[in-house]
């Protein structure tokens, strides 16, 4: 059937098994080289499941980098009367905004002014700022940034 009508936006993807976790760790590399953002792992024999799946894992590099708190940006709907997302700046002296990962303590006292906070993210985009930065927490033994060094491989989570 799917031979016969080919979907335009959708393709069969070879899947292949893992025998060892550097068997991932290699093939994650070998798809981040071609362009590829991560991998979708399945347990073996499972099968499709609506919503969030407990048998299937994304897998990407992230990298990790800490800036400097320059404010607090609104938030909206849910977040009203709270913080939004941080405005920070990283040590290069680009500025950026910050708001996945932050929990609803986070919202209500957020870091304050002149705090280093740590983030991580996959990339920079084409204008230097972290791509899909996500807020982990308050570098509280840092007195001064530092951009991620995307030439060293990070953790993978």
């Amino acid at each position: 059937m799917i031979a016969e009508n080919k979907p335009q936006y959708a393709k069969l993807v070879k899947q292949k098994s893992a025998n060892s976790e550097r068997d991932v760790y290699d093939e994650l590399e070998r798809v981040e080289k071609l362009g590829g953002e991560g991998l979708m792992i399945r347990k073996p024999g499972s099968l499709y499941e609506m919503g969030r799946s407990k048998t299937l894992l994304k897998i990407k590099t992230f990298y990790d980098g800490e800036a400097v708190v320059i404010g607090h940006e609104p938030g909206k709907g849910k977040y009203l009367r709270q913080c939004g997302s941080l405005l920070c700046r990283m040590a290069s002296g680009k500025e950026f905004k910050v708001g996945s990962g932050m929990n609803d303590n986070d919202r209500i006292n957020p870091p304050s002014i002149g705090s280093i906070i740590i983030y991580k993210c996959q990339e920079l985009s084409n204008s230097g700022s972290p791509r899909f930065p996500i807020y982990l927490g308050v570098a509280l033994d840092k007195d001064k940034p530092t951009d991620p060094d995307f030439k060293q491989k990070v953790k993978i989570k």
